[in-house]
This record gives structure tokens, sequence and C-alpha cells, in this order.
């Protein structure tokens, strides 16, 4: 079959492997210009350029099958072992060890986290900067002619056998809601409609040569900052220093409805010197990255959803299946995956 997946992030792309591995023609549409989704790198001064992950920091899990795919990538030289304590700040201090949280080990990827999604590359074939605005429903028996438009906000129009949407639920929402108004179709749409998202802005930013940090990460209880990663202790920056700082969901909404990333810049680095000491708020530079769709609120109880129509596959896949992190991402991609392996051989 001819497979479309709309989203090229980590729950899309595993899914994609192993169809693509099973001998099905994958093609993977994605509206920015990077791998990954959430395992987003940005980099800065071109070719000598500081890596920053400005999307998820770090993978770790607890289920054998994510154990399994960290070790590929471990062995791949992809991920490498990075920290199992993280800091905490609160009531004025920044503590060395969060209290109650049990170790775990967090990997890291020293080329950044968006070489995760590079990795997966090899197996589809991929159209990047290409927004998806709908689908279209053209039925029919896939042995004549394909069930599936793939309607691109551009002119483009894709044919497909099979579409799996491995966006966010608000996404999937809104492109399930341009296929044909079938009952399975409706239902889908119910399941995900109660699917909302926290928000964060992510603050990079540059301090040029200073004395390394003693910590790795640190959680922070801040009305503006939830998290600070210390991107220097990932790889070598020969004494540069480089910090990653989320916002809270409350602060990221106020700055939306302000529309002011400007002003969130500067609320950001006042509350960084408020946290790391007086010279945190005095970056050498920075940069802003909104985050609408950071995490899911809630999860739902099973793993993907996919239509009852056998002649026209659709399918939902996500980090909001079964969990909120990148883990529940990749175990929902693997079992629809490999469940459509089977379905379809």
């Amino acid at each position: 079959m001819k497979i479309g997946i709309i989203g090229a992030g980590l729950s899309g792309l595993t899914a994609g492997r192993i169809l693509a591995k099973a001998g099905h023609e994958v093609i993977v549409y994605e509206k920015s210009k990077g791998y990954g989704g959430r395992m987003s790198t940005r980099r800065r001064n071109g070719a000598a350029a500081v890596k920053l992950d400005h999307g998820a920091p770090y993978l770790t899990g607890t289920s054998p099958e994510f154990r399994t795919f960290i070790e590929e990538l471990e062995a791949k030289g992809i991920v490498a072992g990075w920290t199992d304590t993280v800091s905490c700040y609160t009531e004025g201090r920044i503590l060395a060890e969060m209290p109650g949280r049990e170790p775990r080990k967090l990997y890291i990827a020293p080329e950044g986290m968006n070489s995760i999604g590079k990795y997966f590359s090899r197996w589809m074939d991929f159209y990047m900067s290409e927004k998806v605005g709908g689908i279209t429903h053209i039925g029919g028996s896939r042995i004549r002619k394909s069930p599936w438009m793939i309607n691109s906000s551009s002119i483009n129009v894709f044919e497909a056998d099979a579409v799996i949407i491995a966006t966010p639920a608000i996404q999937a929402y809104g492109l399930v809601s341009t296929a044909q108004d079938e009952f399975d179709i409706r239902k889908m749409i119910t399941l995900i409609d109660d699917i909302s998202y926290t928000s964060t802005i992510s603050f990079m930013a540059g301090y040029g040569e200073r004395n390394p940090a003693v910590w790795k990460a640190v959680v922070c209880d801040h009305p503006v900052l939830s998290w600070i990663c210390n991107e220097s202790s990932k790889r070598d920056y020969s004494g540069d220093m480089n910090l990653v700082a989320h916002t809270t969901h409350r602060f990221a909404k106020e700055m939306i409805e302000l529309d002011d990333l400007n002003e969130a810049g500067r609320r950001i680095m006042k509350a960084l010197g408020a946290i790391l000491g007086s010279w945190a708020a005095r970056p050498e530079w920075h940069q802003s990255h909104l985050w609408r769709y950071h995490l899911p609120k809630k999860s739902l109880d099973m793993p993907f959803i996919e239509s009852e129509d056998d002649l026209a596959p659709l399918a939902l896949t996500g980090d909001y299946f079964q969990g909120r992190s990148m883990e529940a991402a990749y175990l929902s991609g693997l079992k629809l995956g490999t469940h459509w392996v089977e379905k379809f051989s």
C-alpha cells in the first residue's frame, strides 16, 4: 500500500518505519523544515553551530519496548546517557536533587534531539515544509483507485491507499473533520474532541564563557518558569554557557493573549536572574519559540484510533494515547505500525 503519514514526530516516524520495512510505500508530509516534531533542535552560527534542544530535552522511559528503542539509538551513537538526577528550585533556592523523584536515567542526543528523527528518515520519503490542509475520502476500491486524497495548503494533491494522522489531537481533529462525514469518522472526532494541551514558551540563551554550572537541569516552582536545562552539559562548547528554559502554561497562555514574545523574553530573563543569579538576566543573545501544543492535558485509554473501513484505512496516533510523553508517542506508533503490518500483509 501507499501510506501517507501527516506529521514527522516520533509517533508517525515509528509507525512509518515499521510499515516501510514490511514493504509498504510510506510518504511523510511535514509542515516544518525538520524531522522529529517536539524532538527539535535549534542551531545558531551556521556550520560551527551551537545546538539547543528547545523541544523535548531528553528521552527516558520504563517500558521494555521503549528501553529497546533507546538501546538501539545508543548502539548507533545517536543517544547517550546524561544524568539520573534532576535539581529543583523551590522557596528561593536550588536543591541538588528533586525531593521524592525516583532516580531514572535520562538520555540526550549529542548531535541534537532532531538527529533521532533524521535517523528514521532513511526508511521513508518526505515532503518537508508541506502543510496539509485536509484529507478527502473519494471512495471506491483501492484495487482500482486510491481512496484518499491528501490536500496540501499549497496547490499539491497526493493520492494514498491509507492515511495516518500523527499530529497533536487538536490538529488531527481539524484534518479528520475535512474527510467525508461517515459514522466511524464522526466517532473519531468524538473521541479526540476532549483532548486539550498545555502551552510553553521555549527560551534559548547564550552567555559566553562562564564557569560550568554544577546542575544539569532544574525543575522550577516559579510562576514564570517550569524548567531550566544546562545545554552545555550535553555537549562541549569550550566553556560557553547555553541555557534553554521552558515557561509555565499559565505564563505562556498570558503571553499568547498578549501576542508579544518580546515582552515574554524580558519577563523570562528577569525570572532566570531571580532563580540563577543576576548574570542569567543578561544573556549575550536569546531566542524564543512558542509551543502552542506542548503536552496533552489528558490521554485516551487506547493505543491508537483507526477507522472501520479496510478499503480506506485511516488512523490517528500520538502522545495523547495512553500517556503524555515521548515514550507514549513511540508506543502508540509502534502498536499501530505492528497492527497494520499484520492487518494489511
